[in-house]
């Protein structure tokens, strides 16, 4: 039986991974966020910080071009700009090229157009949230915050990193007669250990995520009932 959720779960979803990439709720100005962090993924931006080296950066560009947003010409010229991954080059503090600091700046302002609400929402739905949804459907999952868990995988490392967790642990999934919570429980451990093991050391401070679903679970919160806390952070 294929996974359900209400509005108020999908929005809570969306809420937990958004206190993830931003340290805040969705509101208008999270659109606009636009950084670039010591990862080498280059600039970082918007709602769940699509970057420039996974290429969510591109896409974003891309569909806010074809709506017709307010800033789309002079985005669609930084294209080849986009698709260089230059900005993976720049030093996370500055000083930036002049041509990343105009990409930035665009980024910021387009941000505040609800057609780059519109691209960004879609871009996430078509390339993580039904990834996740096809994994969750896949795995047996019945619970939101289940689904939230494969979500922040597809988020965070791609809806490829899903079926790489999976093959860490040996939990039935409840798919094949598992128990639904020891496999949520044995999957964010092992995910816990390959973040805080990661040769990529930035990746060790990451575990916060696991953390954060695990209070969850301990508060039996499967239904993501609001309000709720997520790292001091209020879901409502």
């Amino acid at each position: 039986m294929p996974i359900t959720y209400t509005p108020g779960q999908r929005h809570a979803i969306n809420c937990i991974i958004s206190v993830f990439e931003t340290g805040r709720v969705p509101n208008p100005g999270a659109y606009s966020t636009c950084t670039i962090l010591p990862d080498g993924a280059g600039i970082s931006y918007g709602m769940h910080q699509s970057t420039d080296r996974a290429g969510s950066l591109d896409n974003i560009v891309k569909r806010y071009v074809e709506l017709g947003g307010t800033h789309s010409e002079a985005l669609k010229a930084l294209l080849p700009y986009f698709a260089s991954n230059k900005s993976a080059t720049e030093p996370p503090k500055g000083p930036w090229s002049a041509e990343t600091t105009n990409a930035v700046n665009l980024l910021k302002a387009a941000g505040a157009d609800p057609k780059m609400h519109q691209a960004q929402e879609e871009v996430f739905d078509r390339d993580y949230f039904q990834p996740a949804v096809n994994h969750a459907n896949q795995i047996g999952l019945t619970k939101a915050l289940s689904l939230a868990v494969v979500y922040d995988t597809c988020i965070h490392s791609g809806p490829g990193g899903v079926t790489m967790i999976r093959n860490m642990f040996a939990a039935k999934s409840p798919a094949n007669g598992g128990a639904e919570d020891v496999w949520v429980k044995s999957y964010i451990n092992a995910r816990r250990n390959w973040l805080a093991t990661h040769k990529l050391t930035i990746l060790h401070g990451t575990v916060y995520r696991m953390d954060a679903l695990t209070a969850l679970i301990n508060e039996g919160n499967w239904d993501l009932k609001t309000p709720f806390k997520v790292r001091t952070v209020t879901v409502a």
